[in-house]
């Protein structure tokens, strides 16, 4: 259950959104779960990704489930096979925490807002550094020092040797950098919610959930998923922006 609060949250924000759309471009579309859902859905799905193993599933599981999709093998930073003003959504959903160069950040949000129409909707996702200060103090004692803690807090990297790998090569933001990250790109801010909520500090309690009673938790959710002082605690946050006219 709590894997599925992401994918639901982050469907539901965008339901009106992608209503009308009718071309939309995931960058960092990992194995395609949004591209496939959405290209389900009747849109015509881009989807780019990075890494070869991860192109390869991408394309096994859209044959698997019947669907179309541009499948393009590429760089989230340089997508120059995608016209301008082409598309509808943009989903950026897992890029901003795997670039741990703010200037390539930088250019995967330039990226977007060039390819979007006018009036086209961004939505960008990132792994809060104050909820990764937690995980890493569940995980390990040893962890717990004004180096790590210290390090990720002013850069949002974590490279102690005594942490995954995941870890090391990811990046985390803070809700503020995100918003200000988009609008420096002049897309303008329409959304900001706490994808997970609070979810994660329970999640043996939510993975115990029957479906009625997740169904019950997800209502509560998204009610108040918009709420600002959740956002910071949530694993993850979703920033949805659109480019003016």
């Amino acid at each position: 259950n709590i894997t599925r609060i992401e994918f639901d949250t982050t469907v539901n924000q965008l339901e009106v959104f992608t209503q009308s759309a009718k071309k939309l471009t995931e960058l960092g579309a990992a194995t395609g779960r949004y591209s496939i859902y959405y290209a389900q859905k009747g849109l015509e799905v881009t989807a780019v990704e990075l890494v070869p193993e991860l192109v390869s599933q991408l394309e096994e599981s859209a044959a698997e489930q019947g669907v179309e999709l541009n499948i393009h093998e590429a760089n989230a930073t340089d997508v120059n096979f995608i016209p301008d003003s082409s598309q509808d959504i943009v989903l950026i959903l897992g890029p901003l925490y795997h670039i741990q160069n703010e200037g390539e950040r930088q250019a995967v949000i330039k990226e977007a807002h060039r390819i979007l129409k006018p009036n086209g909707i961004a939505a960008v996702a990132y792994i809060s550094r104050f909820f990764v200060a937690g995980l890493l103090a569940k995980m390990s004692h040893a962890l717990v020092t004004p180096q790590v803690l210290g390090e990720l807090h002013e850069t949002g990297l974590v490279t102690s040797k005594d942490v995954d790998p995941f870890f090391r090569t990811g990046y985390f933001a803070t809700p503020d950098e995100v918003e200000s990250l988009v609008q420096s790109e002049c897309l303008d801010v329409e959304k900001h919610v706490a994808t997970d909520g609070f979810g994660r500090y329970i999640g043996a309690e939510i993975n115990a959930l029957s479906e009625q009673e997740y169904q019950a938790w997800l209502k509560y959710h998204l009610m108040v998923c918009s709420e600002p002082s959740l956002l910071g605690s949530s694993n993850h946050g979703l920033v949805i922006a659109r480019k003016p006219e």
